[in-house]
């Protein structure tokens, strides 16, 4: 019982790291500046910080990888199984939406080019 309590602090120190770190990091643009852009400076502005924050969400879709490694080792709990499951999952949602992100900061780019 020890190990399971241990192992569920843990996991949630190891989530409100990850979620602080998101957040200190945290660079997409807010809609003020997308709707302000106009100049191919401020589309380019926008397109480095989409692509800041796909890298960041990038960063975090390893460490979960790396999680889910470590939890689905030979012999886990029942309970890291499921962690193990749940950390791959994070895993492609957050690869998942640092590709989007990509896509805009790629529009970002288009949008500057065509305004030179």
């Amino acid at each position: 019982m020890h190990h399971l309590k241990v192992g569920i602090a843990a996991v949630m120190i190891s989530t409100a790291l990850s979620l602080s770190t998101l957040s200190a990091r945290a660079t997409v643009p807010t809609p003020a500046a997308v709707a302000a852009a106009k100049t191919p400076a401020q589309h380019e502005a926008l397109a480095k910080e989409y692509d800041a924050e796909a890298n960041s969400l990038e960063a975090m879709a390893a460490r979960h990888e790396s999680l889910a490694k470590t939890y689905a080792a030979p012999g886990g709990k029942p309970w890291e199984i499921a962690q193990a499951r749940h950390c791959r999952s994070a895993a492609a949602e957050l690869r998942a939406a640092a590709k989007e992100l990509r896509e805009l900061a790629v529009a970002q780019e288009k949008a500057a080019t065509a305004g030179r």
